[in-house]
């Protein structure tokens, strides 16, 4: 057995560091080959490794293009995903079971709604091409994160908590090498904003995975059945991610890390719902009152971005000098403008980088402002799906927020089990952090915050049904 047992290490050790020098080489056809056959071995005969082997490259994938199909795919990930999602719709037609409860759970509801939706703006779209490409990618985000993530996690919780673990080490191990190649520069906050290249496109999208992965880290400290060992890794690791998150210079994913600890705060000390209201009305009505003053004052906030803590936050409130915020102001306008012209269907599904250009008004605009549909998004998970899907678009958006921070916070309330009750918790904060960075920036469309945020919700629609005690059908670890 052990002679055996040294002949496969040995025939492994051989097969990756062949496969090592022929990348080394650009001779790149047998690594590919290599890798084809070992996902289809892992989607025949282990579907659970796969999902974890997912979460772990995610956070290291990159994007390669071909300009002669105007295709763009982040890999590993995304083929990963698109081979997750035709095995999910082949094993529906041949032999999976899909419990009832979870299939109808309301967040499952208001995802086919959203799906749906999108679907017929697709029909209706200015560019249908890239609007069909758009959705297509949907389907294989939310397949591949939200529903075989439900069939990994079903009958085993701790699955999740797995599966988080090994995106998290990818998430480290992209941290460090920023870190390391920030250092190279001074950690200069000119630099700060594309040293995590390739792993991310810029510090924004960076940022907000990590703001994302703060509230899960440091949960998973406080896991009932950790060892000292797991205690002082997500310790670890919650530090790392914590440096790259205040490295990363991004104002947007700081403020949201400060929302979703605020409602931390909330839940713990139990504040009541029409606590909220009134203050968030008080604050409201100040606004609306002291609209023109703190405008004004905004306008007159000269302070730009800078490698400086205070400096930073205080360029927050620029809307006059500041690059970045008068381009998302361009952004926004464009968009609203693009939502005055078409308000029901919109001009379809990821095309608004390609028709914001003759919306945009002359006293937004900045050094960074394109004409070419190569300058990125609108800025906003919710004004962008408005722009492109029009007003129903937006309510879908709406309505999966508000339900799936719903069936959080009552998993959270109610779940007895020490386990489940923090999953909830940790999984809520999260998308939560999301949910507001989404007001300044969108990201849903890449797989590096899909596959986080898909698999949040479905753990928490599984936690939910747990705590009416659902009882499981099937599952996918072979």
């Amino acid at each position: 057995m052990k002679r055996n047992k040294y002949i496969l290490w040995g025939c492994s050790a051989a097969f990756i560091l062949l496969n090592c020098l022929c990348i080394w080489k650009q001779i790149f056809l047998f690594p590919v080959i290599s890798a084809v056959l070992a996902i289809a071995y892992l989607l025949i005969f282990r579907v659970d490794i796969l999902m974890y082997f997912l979460a772990f490259v995610t956070p290291l994938s990159v994007i390669m293009t071909n300009e002669k199909v105007n295709l763009g795919l982040s890999l590993p990930s995304e083929a990963i995903m698109i081979a997750l999602t035709l095995l999910f719709f082949c094993r529906i037609l041949y032999d999976l079971k899909i419990d009832g409860k979870l299939a109808l759970h309301p967040i499952s509801i208001t995802i086919y709604v959203y799906l749906f939706w999108m679907f017929i703006t697709c029909i209706t779209s200015e560019l249908p091409v890239v609007s069909f490409k758009f959705w297509a990618s949907k389907i294989w985000f939310i397949t591949s994160c939200y529903f075989m993530m439900i069939q990994l996690i079903k009958n085993n919780l701790k699955n999740a908590v797995t599966f988080f673990d090994c995106h998290l080490i990818g998430l480290c191990m992209v941290v460090i090498y920023t870190t390391i190649h920030h250092a190279m520069y001074g950690f200069s906050e000119f630099s700060g904003h594309w040293v995590m290249s390739p792993f991310y496109n810029d510090h924004t999208a960076y940022g907000a995975i990590l703001a994302f992965f703060v509230p899960i880290v440091i949960g998973f400290i406080f896991l009932p059945d950790n060892s000292k060992k797991k205690r002082i890794f997500y310790a670890v690791c919650a530090a790392i991610v914590l440096m790259g998150l205040y490295l990363s210079f991004s104002r947007a994913a700081w403020i949201s890390f400060v929302a979703a600890a605020c409602v931390w705060v909330v839940l713990k000390l139990r504040i009541k719902l029409s606590w909220l209201v009134v203050a968030g009305l008080l604050l409201g009505s100040i606004f609306f009152f002291y609209a023109d003053d703190i405008l004004y004052r905004m306008g007159r906030n000269s302070q730009d971005a800078s490698g400086n803590f205070t400096e930073q936050l205080q360029s927050m409130t620029n809307i006059s000098t500041d690059a970045s915020n008068v381009e998302r102001l361009n952004r926004w306008t464009s968009a609203f403008g693009m939502i005055k012209e078409r308000p029901v269907f919109g001009w379809g599904p990821g095309t608004y980088q390609f028709e914001y250009a003759p919306f945009q008004r002359g006293k937004y605009k900045t050094i960074i402002s394109t004409n070419f549909g190569d300058g990125g998004n609108a800025h906003s998970e919710y004004i962008g799906p408005c722009a492109e899907t029009g007003f129903v678009g937006l309510f879908t958006v709406l309505t999966l927020v508000f339900v799936v921070i719903y069936c959080g916070i009552m998993s959270y309330i109610r779940t007895k089990d020490k386990t489940q009750r923090l999953l909830a918790l940790c999984m809520t904060l999260a998308l939560i952090s999301y949910f507001v960075h989404g007001f300044l920036n969108n990201f849903l469309d890449t797989d590096k915050l899909s596959l986080p945020f898909w698999s949040a919700i479905a753990v928490i629609a599984v936690v939910m049904t747990k705590n009416e005690e659902v009882a499981p059908t099937n599952t996918l670890n072979n």
